[in-house]
């Protein structure tokens, strides 16, 4: 590997994690301060029960916001390599139940955009995962 591919691997990160840490502070804002609208937009009914699970899981979203933008500089390391298998497997399952609620009728179309972002961090942050994978020495 020459220096060179190990900047690329370093800048695809760092900008991975920058525009995570966007999207997660978005829907952080959004969950908290207004959850009926983030609701009524796939299609749910919100009443108090609904908005009080939003609001707690925007400290989920503030959570990773955090440990994303701040991990963005962090050269390739078994800390960085959980943080990024992390939030893989986070993103395949917002993923995956974005379309199984989507399939089963219980939200509309307006969750098919978020599954489609969703699937596209998964896969990009499993291939970085992937990529900076050390192999097993024995």
């Amino acid at each position: 590997m020459t220096l060179l591919d190990l900047s690329r691997k370093q800048s695809t990160y760092r900008i991975l994690s920058y525009a995570s840490a966007l999207l997660y502070l978005y829907l952080f804002s959004l969950l908290l301060f207004a959850p009926q609208s983030f609701l009524r937009d796939i299609g749910i009914a919100g009443n108090g029960a609904a908005y009080f699970l939003a609001r707690r899981a925007s400290m989920l979203m503030l959570g990773f916001a955090i440990l994303t933008f701040s991990g963005r500089n962090a050269p390739s390391s078994p800390a960085r390599q959980a943080i990024t298998l992390s939030v893989a497997l986070s993103m395949a399952g917002m993923a995956g139940l974005s379309f199984f609620e989507y399939f089963r009728g219980f939200a509309n179309g307006g969750i098919l955009p978020a599954g489609a972002v969703e699937t596209i961090l998964a896969c990009v942050y499993g291939l970085v995962w992937l990529a900076h994978r050390k192999p097993d020495p024995s």
